[in-house]
């Protein structure tokens, strides 16, 4: 996204015309380091996406009691951070506590795998590692190679959707991961229900409903695939979750139409 700001200074004998271009002095990693709170990714004024990477998934208790390092990832994104879990559409930016991070995607290369995995261990999950020399970021935009699946990702945002563009630099198996479960400030009982629906290969609708900060709160999504998904499935990680629906015979766990519960993840496959 590029502006030109044109000042007309009006004076008694001449008018005066300037043209500058104020983009450059942006820079969106001011503050994303320790306690500035903010993110690097793409959005628009006043905007309802905010489309930025997730460098950790530091849950907000643990054992019952409050996790100080949480703190530090109001925004979602550590400076500090090598690994990069995926990227959320919503976030706070400069606050003193937080919530949101949600409907968390993530391009994956290889073995299919639905848990993040760790920053000391990536490659046991979809996490992957990353490096500043490949990063950049200016408003409205931001990208990054994820090292561990040679994946380019690009950001962008309009007022209500984020953009994506993943540019798979080798071949094989290609998914990308989408995770319900995902948040920041992230607890056990956060999620109250999700939803999920395959409408066709290259449209995929859902909601998902917390109870966080921000209480009783429904964010509704529409994923657009550019390429026809091939094969896709869902996994529940919540026990004994029985889906009820019509598709009874259907395996829920693989090419299934729909699904719901509190703690899914997907994963839509395509041929690259």
């Amino acid at each position: 996204m590029k502006r030109i700001f044109l000042y007309l200074f009006l004076l008694p004998v001449i008018t005066y015309g300037q043209e500058t271009d104020l983009i450059q002095y942006v820079d969106p990693f001011i503050g994303t380091d320790r306690m500035g709170h903010t993110y690097p990714g793409a959005t628009v004024p006043f905007g309802m996406v905010q489309l930025s990477p997730d460098t950790d998934t530091i849950p907000y208790e643990t054992g019952g009691k409050y996790n100080a390092d949480v703190y530090k990832y109001c925004a979602g994104y550590q400076y500090e951070d090598s690994t990069i879990v995926g990227f959320s559409h919503t976030h706070f930016s400069g606050t003193g506590h937080s919530d949101l991070g949600d409907i968390l995607l993530m391009p994956t290369t290889g073995k299919l795998q639905l848990n993040p995995g760790t920053a000391d261990a990536p490659e046991k999950g979809y996490r992957s590692r990353f490096t500043h020399e490949t990063e950049t970021a200016s408003p409205g935009y931001y990208s990054v190679t994820l090292g561990d699946h040679d994946i380019q990702a690009e950001l962008s945002a309009t007022v209500r959707t984020g953009m994506h563009r993943y540019t798979f630099n080798k071949g094989g198996n290609a998914h990308i991961i989408l995770d319900m479960m995902h948040g920041i400030y992230n607890y056990d009982s956060k999620n109250v229900w999700t939803f999920i629906r395959v409408e066709n290969d290259t449209l995929v609708t859902g909601y998902r409903q917390t109870n966080g900060w921000a209480r009783t709160r429904t964010v509704y999504f529409a994923i657009a695939f550019s390429k026809p998904i091939e094969s896709y499935g869902f996994v529940n990680f919540a026990p004994a979750q029985v889906y009820r629906g019509f598709w009874r015979r259907f395996d829920q766990r693989t090419n299934f139409p729909e699904t719901a519960g509190t703690k899914i993840r997907g994963h839509f496959d395509f041929d690259t």
